[in-house]
């Protein structure tokens, strides 16, 4: 199979390890910043088989843009979209297979499920989520905490007041989620969910050792993605069976 890797940096070099070790090749690297072979798809004058992209939000037109046109699968594997560009990815899954993920890495998609089912079990119990990443990340709540609070929503089936961070005197209400992001170092990414009631606390708790988990995880969604009919995909949809 045939992979372009869009972005740059060490998960870009990540991913392209990844491809090699699965058996596949890299059809190119893009990033706009010039720092590989292409700097855009326009650019790119090769056949590849499916996109995957560790780049910034802001390149979403371009890769879907080149995707659509050419009838290639994609994931994007990028965070802090604008509900306009969400509503240009539900649009382009019309056409093509795309698979959205806030987190590729097989654990989160794990801890999701387990989020799932511990909701409806804890249901009584208070909801905190803390996430943590390095000092360079810019947008907050990351992706992956995000879709943890959907999975639990989802799961408790009522609305719930989400609270980011907490100053002040107001006591802390039954129905809501306290969200709560830290920046700091060079922390990959460290998302823990605490129920706690009465006495007892329970935290389900995913931390993130280096970047490799990503790309092997985007690479493994990857190889099912590619023969997939078009329509918008999850991790789960690709890595549970």
């Amino acid at each position: 199979m045939e992979i372009v890797i869009y972005g740059a940096g060490v998960l870009a070099q990540l991913t392209k390890e990844s491809v090699a070790a699965a058996g596949s090749n890299v059809a190119g690297m893009i990033d706009p910043l010039g720092n590989t072979e292409y700097k855009s798809l326009e650019e790119f004058d090769k056949n590849c088989d499916i996109i995957i992209d560790f780049s910034h939000f802001s390149s979403l037109d371009d890769i879907l843009k080149y995707a659509v046109k050419n009838k290639k699968p994609v994931i994007i594997a990028t965070t802090g979209h604008s509900k306009e560009q969400t509503a240009l990815i539900e649009e382009a899954a019309k056409h093509i297979a795309v698979l959205k993920a806030t987190n590729t890495s097989f654990g989160v998609t794990m801890v999701n499920e387990i989020l799932s089912y511990a909701a409806k079990l804890l249901k009584g119990f208070d909801i905190e989520i803390i996430e943590k990443h390095h000092n360079r990340k810019i947008d907050s709540p990351s992706g992956t905490a995000n879709t943890m609070l959907e999975v639990i929503k989802a799961s408790l089936g009522e609305d719930r007041e989400l609270v980011y961070g907490r100053e002040g005197n107001s006591k802390r209400t039954e129905k809501e989620i306290g969200v709560h992001s830290v920046r700091a170092g060079n922390i990959v990414g460290e998302h823990t969910v605490i129920f706690s009631r009465g006495d007892e606390i329970i935290e389900i708790k995913h931390e993130a050792l280096s970047r490799k988990m990503f790309a092997d995880g985007a690479v493994n969604a990857a190889l099912k993605l590619v023969n997939k009919k078009s329509g918008l995909y999850s991790m789960k949809d690709l890595l549970i069976v």
